[in-house]
Formats: C-alpha cells, sequence, structure tokens
C-alpha cells in the first residue's frame, strides 16, 4: 500500500495517526467495522493492535460529545481537514497533560474528561510522541479552525 506524506512538517506519529483517523472515517462510511479496519492499518504501519481500538474508543467518544460526524480529507491529500488537526492537537495536549482525567485549556470547548483520558490513553500506546501544538483560540473542532 503506497502512502503519501501527510505535510512534510508532520511528524511520523502525527502522519500514521492522520492515516488511521481517514481510514476510520472511510469504514464508517462504508458501514464496515471501524475497529477492525483500524487494527489491520495499524498492523501495515506497525502501530500497536491496542492503539488503533484505542483511537477507534477515541473517535467514536469525540463524534459523540460533538453531536456531529468527524470529517476527512481524502486519502490522498497533503492537506489536513480541520477535525483532523484538531484530533493532533487533542493527542498532543494530552501527551503534555499532568492529570489526563480532566479536559486541557488547549481544547477549549471542554470535551469531557472521558476524552482526556482516552487521549491520554492512546498517547501511551504510541511508540512514537505527538507533538504538542499551539493552543487555539476557540475550538479546534469548528468547522473552519485552522
Amino acid at each position: 500500500m503506497r502512502m503519501e506524506r501527510i505535510e512534510p512538517q508532520r511528524s511520523w506519529s502525527e502522519a500514521m495517526i492522520v492515516r488511521l483517523f481517514r481510514r476510520w472515517v472511510a469504514a464508517r462510511q462504508e458501514g464496515v467495522g471501524t475497529a477492525a479496519s483500524l487494527v489491520a492499518l495499524a498492523g501495515e504501519l506497525n502501530v500497536p493492535p491496542l492503539a488503533a481500538v484505542a483511537l477507534d474508543s477515541l473517535l467514536a467518544l469525540t463524534e459523540s460529545c460533538l453531536g456531529r460526524r468527524l470529517e476527512a480529507e481524502c486519502c490522498c491529500s497533503k492537506v489536513l481537514a480541520p477535525d483532523e488537526r484538531a484530533v493532533l492537537l487533542l493527542l498532543g495536549a494530552a501527551g503534555q497533560a499532568r492529570h489526563p482525567v480532566f479536559a486541557s485549556p488547549a481544547v477549549p470547548h471542554g470535551l469531557p474528561g472521558a476524552v482526556a483520558w482516552a487521549a491520554a490513553s492512546l498517547v501511551r500506546l504510541l511508540d512514537h510522541e505527538v507533538p504538542p501544538a499551539p493552543a487555539p483560540s476557540r475550538c479546534p473542532f469548528a468547522s473552519s479552525a485552522v
């Protein structure tokens, strides 16, 4: 399977998360099991299966909290969708949080502690650190967030 670089300034962990995120959205749209699809791709990317399952849970929780479906760019796009950037921000903030059960100021819309805990769990399961991003001035999951 050929994988294009997502964006030149993105780390391996960010590119891997975006690739998994895009697979998750595609699997959901096709009506197939998102967890199984992520675990299969994770195996190809040398990502622990448990991390794929944790990402599946994180994305489902996030959708539930937002009350809308997460959106991704096309699988071959080098540009990130706002939701892809927001998930990277969420994971970067979770890796820096001292108390992962509390929402971070980096995610100002106040996702509940369950999402913060799920993000922190995923960061612990990954072999590569997700770099922190600067805190946005508004909800990173807003459709026009950059």
